[in-house]
């Protein structure tokens, strides 16, 4: 598998030369980078002073959340354009990389047409609503609507533009042989279709939906692009709505302002590490916990608990530990596999941890208040810190191995002096929740020009340059991200049309009865599964609008059942030789993916454990939210 992991290296880095060659591809990706960053910047700078305005001045930017909403699309579906081009979509490869490499060429070819065409498809439905909110202004900017809709035609034929680009690029004949076979196959749908359709909400419909998710999938189209296209096939074969509605349905999909949060606390996160924030961090936990048994592993869990409450991406928490501890785990001899594990642990423990991406994605596609997310997930995310730790501790006794190292006071309150400023994030966002100063979107805005300051003129690592990258960096993890959560908008709208989440119901009433252990019980083991074999937070995406309706009726509050759903996820998405993030740890620490799966047996069981104690003890997750009233 390391191998597998190499050769998508290689061949990414290929991809990037070859782009870098094309004088055109080029082009479009610089200036969709310096639009796409600037329109970040834009409303970053407009957030912060709104907040500054209303604390201080009692004036409140009222045009703020139209020109938010306005860079949320951009950002979705241009960032996510960019995203496409740089490789950084969600694909699962698990199936397609254990194929003959004859076979490749085909079957890439095959996904570069699809999304070819269903982007230039679902560009062609959008133009409808971009003339039809032609005639309708804004409240406040009184800017026509069409202008929130134009982003996601500009970057549906954007990423059309691109997959032709990446067919140019390959032998003419699986080019050939792959768009004759999406021809002849779409022909076929529409002749079925008119003969013998519409064919309804049925069974077989359902039966058709499952298979062509699970097989476009297996053959790597990126995530967004399989459940927009699922959609419309459903859609289409089904006769249950209009086609329109799917642009549609993308496009409100990003419209909730919460999710501005999700771009700034990423940007946030890359700020502290480019700007030596997290160094400092990480300098301070390893002085103060690096004397208990287990030394540099104990240090790893409560470093990705502290990262995980300020850059909110386990991606960004595994690369900020893993790169600034690797050379301490080798120096001191500790097992290099085991260290991937207890990473990898470590950021499933993260998920419930304000502010998490999937915790943002979760609060904007349901019901549940954001503040009653954030502070329902401390809790949880402790006790399965204190199990980890102590799995740590008793492992490292037994083996008599890594008693700790020594480290004198004075360095112990150096490193944290050093540290502190660094601490006041977190805390920004635990007050700025409770207080209600500001929501949890302004919060990460102040987080972004709070680590600014720091990295420029405090910690001074901080340069124009990795500014910049920072700023990419966000427009296309944030584009990515946001395109995902619009098709999945699109996807649950079908679903609900075609009665699937009223199916799944009663399937569950009928295995679980009224008995709320059993449906907790056999929803995280669905969750598990599926966030390993989507990847996490697509998983999420699709299965939390179906199942949460469903915790009222058993009796479960919804904000405990959400830590349940994130880190059922979490777990799934870093579950041993089949979770992606596994691969993301064991890359990031140079180790092999089978040997840190060994090392991850262990820790597998014991966050299955705390997983159970979270799911059946409803104190953990509802506490800190009664405490500050945002529960009954």
């Amino acid at each position: 598998m390391q191998e597998v992991m190499d050769e998508a290296a290689a061949g990414q880095e290929a991809g990037h030369v070859r782009r870098k060659d094309n004088p055109v591809v080029c082009w479009v990706d610089k200036s969709l980078e310096y639009f796409v960053g600037m329109s970040v910047v834009t409303e970053l700078v407009v957030l912060l002073a709104n907040v500054i305005t209303r604390s201080f001045f009692d004036f409140t930017i009222l045009w703020a959340n139209e020109l938010g909403h306005l860079v949320l699309t951009i950002v979705a579906f241009i960032g996510g354009a960019l995203a496409y081009n740089r490789n950084e979509h969600i694909a699962v490869h698990a199936v397609i990389d254990n194929l003959p490499k004859s076979w490749r060429p085909l079957l890439e070819s095959f996904v570069e047409w699809l999304v070819c065409a269903g982007s230039l498809f679902g560009a062609y439905l959008s133009v409808d609503i971009v003339e039809s909110r032609h005639e309708e202004l804004s409240t406040v900017l009184e800017i026509s609507m069409s202008w929130f809709v134009v982003p996601l035609t500009i970057g549906l034929v954007l990423m059309a533009f691109f997959s032709l680009f990446r067919l140019v690029r390959h032998r003419l004949s699986p080019v050939v042989i792959s768009g004759v076979a999406i021809a002849v196959l779409m022909a076929a749908i529409i002749v079925v279709t008119r003969q013998w359709g519409p064919f309804g909400s049925s069974a077989t419909m359902n039966y058709v939906t499952i298979i062509s998710f699970t097989v476009l999938m297996a053959l790597g189209l990126p995530v967004g692009f399989v459940l927009a296209i699922v959609s419309t096939l459903f859609l289409y074969v089904a006769g249950t709505g209009r086609l329109i509605a799917l642009a549609s349905t993308m496009q409100t999909g990003v419209s909730n302002f919460v999710l501005l949060a999700i771009p700034f606390f990423m940007m946030a996160g890359y700020v502290m590490t480019e700007g030596g924030l997290s160094s400092r961090l990480a300098d301070f936990v390893v002085a103060l916990v690096g004397r208990v048994r287990g030394g540099l592993y104990q240090v790893v869990i409560v470093s990705m608990y502290i990262f995980s409450g300020i850059s909110g991406s386990k991606v960004a928490d595994v690369a900020a530990v893993g790169a600034s501890m690797n050379k301490m785990i080798r120096d001191n001899n500790y097992d290099e596999p085991e260290f991937a594990a207890i990473l990898s642990a470590g950021a499933v423990m993260g998920e419930t941890i304000p502010p998490s991406l999937p915790m943002l994605v979760l609060g904007s596609i349901t019901t549940i208040s954001m503040s009653a997310l954030f502070m329902g997930g401390l809790l949880p995310a402790a006790v399965i810190a204190i199990c980890l730790m102590l799995t740590i501790y008793i492992k490292a006794r037994m083996a008599d191995k890594y008693p700790g190292l020594p480290t004198p006071l004075s360095v112990v309150a150096k490193t944290g002096l050093y540290a502190a400023p660094a601490f006041v994030v977190p805390l920004l966002l635990v007050v700025g929740i409770v207080t209600g100063i500001a929501t949890p979107t302004e919060i990460s805005s102040v987080a972004v020009f709070y680590g600014l300051i720091l990295s420029a003129f405090l910690y001074r690592e901080l340069t124009l340059k990795k500014l910049w990258t920072t700023v990419t960096d966000t427009a296309v993890k944030g584009g990515m991200i946001l395109f995902i959560t619009s098709t999945a908008s699109s996807f649950a709208w079908t679903m609900t049309a075609a009665g699937i989440p009223h199916e799944i119901a009663q399937l569950m009433i009928s295995i679980a009865g009224k008995t709320s252990w059993l449906f907790i019980l056999t929803t995280l083991l669905i969750l598990i599964v599926m966030g390993a074999l989507l990847e996490g937070l697509p998983a999420l995406l699709v299965f939390a609008p179906i199942l949460m309706p469903l915790a009222p009726q058993f009796g479960v509050s919804p904000v405990q059942y959400g830590m349940v759903l994130l880190i059922a996820m979490g777990l799934g998405c870093f579950f041993p030789l089949i979770g992606v993030g596994m691969y993301v740890s064991c890359s990031i620490t140079n180790t092999k993916v089978e040997a840190a799966s060994r090392a991850m047996v262990p820790y597998v069981i014991v966050l299955f454990l705390g997983l159970l104690l979270v799911g059946f003890v409803p104190w953990f997750s509802l506490v800190v939210p009664r405490l500050f009233g945002l529960v009954p």
